[in-house]
């Protein structure tokens, strides 16, 4: 594989905190774009938290290099716009308006780098009268739809919503902040311009809900379909009937080509009667192992899985086999973080293997990028400007 990664050359400012912005800026980072993280002094990233790190940090941060400045100063704010000067890309999450106050929003520095790519994360986006408003994830989950459509989806109309521990919202939207800012570096290279992207983990969310979406337009939508578990003997498989073809081969796997001429079963009707066709199927599944089940039904044609938990991850023969983690060890010990979910056939993407201290390159990123001495390094440390 080629030893230059795809984004080689690209310079990156990382603004952002938490989940959404930083694994954006990961994935620049793992595509060999330089990633400077700019953090508050004492605190950094909240996911960093009490012991200054965390293997959380290190996944949404590993690779890039971290600067502490408290651009509540203004001379730390002038530090970050000398930064920016000479950057491709600058990512933030921050509530609207904060980085106005810093001076550092977009109508600002493009002043100083006009083709620059600017790229604001929020809950809301930066327009509308939601702009103010706190968002996290599971805000986004509720306000967009989806924690409704989904709950709806488990047939129990009255049911309580979902309990998050994922943050869908996060990783969704920065995969999404991670895509438009290749669109907008292209169109960059055709026009010379820079672009300010506004993504919004609300609008993110709803890409997540098409047909919903659309049925919510129609006065009589039809009966919505929908993938359940299968029991089997020692717990459940998932199984996914979407064609005639996949229908038959489990017809076939179950030898049971009675359902495939039940015509309740027939493509457009098996959602109404899709209890009864779950039946069906259990009647033969509940006898194997999931293992069994999902050898049979694959090698018949017939989509289907087990549940994983996490820790099944680490020794999964389709993970091992695209090299799918990467080992880092620092202070917590050794452990695997995960590489991109997407490969080059010629350059090599994988994630680095280290993470940021606090502060850890401060002072070696104000001499290479701002040319200051010891001396006005030294002064800055006793400011309380950087860190």
């Amino acid at each position: 594989m080629d030893s230059e990664k795809p984004l080689s050359g690209l310079k990156v400012l990382d603004f952002s905190a938490v989940y959404a912005g930083p694994i954006c800026a990961r994935l620049l980072s793992d595509c060999g774009a330089e990633v400077i993280k700019i953090e508050t002094p004492g605190t950094g990233d909240v996911t960093r938290g009490p012991r200054g790190t965390s293997r959380v940090f290190a996944h949404f941060n590993a690779g890039k290099r971290s600067i502490a400045i408290d651009l509540k100063q203004e001379t730390g704010q002038s530090l970050a716009k000398n930064l920016i000067s000479d950057a491709d890309v600058v990512i933030e999450n921050f509530r609207p308006g904060v980085m106005e106050q810093f001076g550092l929003d977009y109508t600002t520095i493009k002043n100083v780098r006009p083709d620059l790519i600017y790229c604001s994360i929020s809950g809301f986006g930066q327009t509308g009268p939601y702009v103010q408003r706190a968002a996290y994830a599971p805000i986004a989950h509720a306000a967009s739809g989806f924690d409704f459509a989904h709950t709806a989806s488990q047939g129990e109309p009255d049911a309580r919503p979902p309990i998050w521990g994922i943050m869908i919202a996060d990783m969704l939207t920065g995969a999404y902040a991670f895509g438009a800012i290749q669109a907008a570096l292209i169109g960059r290279g055709k026009s010379g311009r820079g672009e300010h992207i506004d993504v919004s983990m609300m609008e993110s969310m709803m890409m997540l809900i098409p047909g919903q979406i659309q049925a919510a337009q129609l006065e009589n939508p039809p009966a919505a379909g929908g993938f359940r578990p299968i029991t089997v003997k020692d717990g459940f498989v998932m199984v996914c009937i979407v064609s005639q073809k996949n229908m038959r081969c489990l017809c076939e796997a179950m030898d049971r080509p009675d359902i495939l001429a039940d015509k309740r079963f027939l493509r457009g009707e098996r959602y109404k009667n899709m209890q009864a066709f779950i039946d069906e199927i259990e009647s033969w599944s509940s006898s194997l192992s999931a293992l069994e089940c999902e050898k049979r039904l694959n090698e018949s044609g017939v989509p289907c899985s087990i549940y994983n938990a996490p820790d099944d991850l680490f020794a999964h023969p389709q993970i091992l086999a695209r090299n799918s983690f990467t080992e880092l060890e620092d202070d917590l010990g050794m452990f695997v973080i995960q590489n991109a979910p997407f490969q080059f056939s010629g350059s090599d993407i994988s994630t680095a293997s280290a993470s940021p201290l606090l502060g850890e390159h401060t002072d070696e990123l104000l001499r290479e990028k701002l040319s200051l001495d010891e001396a006005e390094i030294g002064l800055l440390h006793k400011q309380e400007v950087v860190y």
